[in-house]
C-alpha cells in the first residue's frame, strides 16, 4: 500500500503512527512527500490529494475536527456557524492558526477549541463524538437540529441515542428528550421546538387523508408548511393545490420560508402564537359539524 492509499483510507489525513499501523514505513512516507504525492500538514501529520480542507485546517491548529464542522462534513443540517471546531487535549499548547502561519487566537481566527481528555490520534472525530460536542458549544436548538438531521439521513441510527447520551455532559442530557426522529428538515425542528417551548402541541409529518403529509400540525388544524427551496419550479402548482384542498377541509394553512425561520425567528414565533391565542389551531363547531376535520 502506498502512503497516498493509506491516507485515503484514513479519510485523507493521518498521523505517522496510523500510517505505520497500515504497513507504511516512515521512509516511504518521506519519499512520497518529496515526490509530491502527499503533503506534510504538521509535524507527524500528512494529507493526500483531495483531503477535506477542514480536516487539514483542524490538524494545523493542533487537534481533530469536531462538533458542527464534522456535521457539515457529513452533509447534515446545521445552523449558521462559520467557526472551525477543533478538539484538542486538555494540556495542549502551542496551537496554531488554521493556516499554520501564526499562534492561535481563537476569536480572531474563528476557531472554537474543545479541550478534552486525550483520545486516539485522528484528524476527525466520529459523528457520534462530534454530535456530543455540539451540546457544549452551540445552543440546544442548533444541537438538536443536527442530531435530528443525522437520524433522518440515516447517518446515525436511533438505537445509538443512548450511547450519545452517555457522551454528552450530564447537565445537557435532558435535551435529548426533545429529539424527534420524524422531522424531515431543520426548519421543522426549529419551529417545533419554538412551539413546544410555549407548551403548544405540535407534531411533525402528520398524514392527512386525501392530502398527504404536512410538515407541521399545531393543535388540531393549524398546518405549517416550511419551504426551504429557493425556487418553487414545478412544485409551486402542487403546493397551491395542497393548500386549497386543506383549506376546503377546514384547515388553516400558513407557509413559512427558510429566510423567515432563520432570520426572522421572533416574528415567526410571535405570529404563530398569535394564531394559537386566537384559537385558529382548534376545530370549531362548524368544522366539526361539517366533517371537515375527519381524516
Amino acid at each position: 500500500m502506498t502512503p497516498a492509499d493509506a491516507l485515503a483510507q484514513l479519510s485523507g489525513v493521518g498521523h505517522y503512527s496510523a500510517l505505520e499501523a497500515a504497513g507504511v514505513s516512515r521512509r516511504e512516507v518521506l519519499a512520497a512527500v518529496r515526490r509530491g504525492e502527499i503533503t506534510r500538514v504538521r509535524n507527524g501529520w500528512f494529507a493526500c490529494v483531495g483531503a477535506p480542507v477542514e480536516m487539514v485546517r483542524a490538524v494545523r491548529v493542533g487537534g481533530s475536527l469536531t462538533a458542527g464542522s464534522v456535521a457539515r462534513l457529513h452533509g447534515l443540517w446545521t445552523m449558521p456557524d462559520s467557526r472551525l471546531h477543533v478538539r484538542v487535549a486538555l494540556n495542549a499548547s502551542r496551537l496554531s492558526s488554521a493556516d499554520g502561519a501564526s499562534p492561535l487566537d481563537p476569536t480572531r481566527h474563528g476557531v472554537c477549541v474543545h479541550y478534552r481528555p486525550r483520545l486516539p490520534l485522528t484528524a476527525v472525530d466520529s459523528l457520534i463524538r462530534a454530535l456530543a460536542e455540539m451540546f457544549t458549544c452551540v445552543d440546544e436548538v442548533a444541537a438538536i437540529v443536527s442530531v435530528e438531521s443525522a437520524l433522518n439521513s440515516g447517518a446515525f441510527p436511533s438505537w445509538r441515542l443512548a450511547e450519545l447520551r452517555e457522551l454528552i455532559l450530564p447537565s445537557k442530557r435532558a435535551s435529548l428528550a426533545k429529539v424527534d426522529a420524524g422531522g424531515q428538515s431543520g426548519l421543522e425542528t426549529i419551529v417545533r421546538l419554538l412551539m413546544r417551548s410555549h407548551g403548544v402541541r405540535c407534531r411533525t409529518q402528520v398524514a392527512i387523508f386525501g392530502v398527504g403529509r404536512v410538515d407541521l400540525l399545531i393543535g388540531d388544524r393549524l398546518v405549517v408548511e416550511l419551504d426551504g427551496r429557493e425556487f418553487h419550479g414545478s412544485d409551486f402548482e402542487a403546493d397551491r393545490r395542497r393548500d386549497w384542498e386543506l383549506t376546503q377541509r377546514g384547515y388553516h394553512v400558513v407557509r413559512i420560508s427558510y429566510s423567515m425561520v432563520m432570520f426572522e425567528r421572533e416574528r415567526v414565533e410571535e405570529g404563530l402564537l398569535a394564531l394559537v391565542r386566537r384559537g385558529d389551531h382548534l376545530w370549531r363547531y362548524r368544522h366539526q359539524k361539517s366533517g371537515a376535520g375527519r381524516r
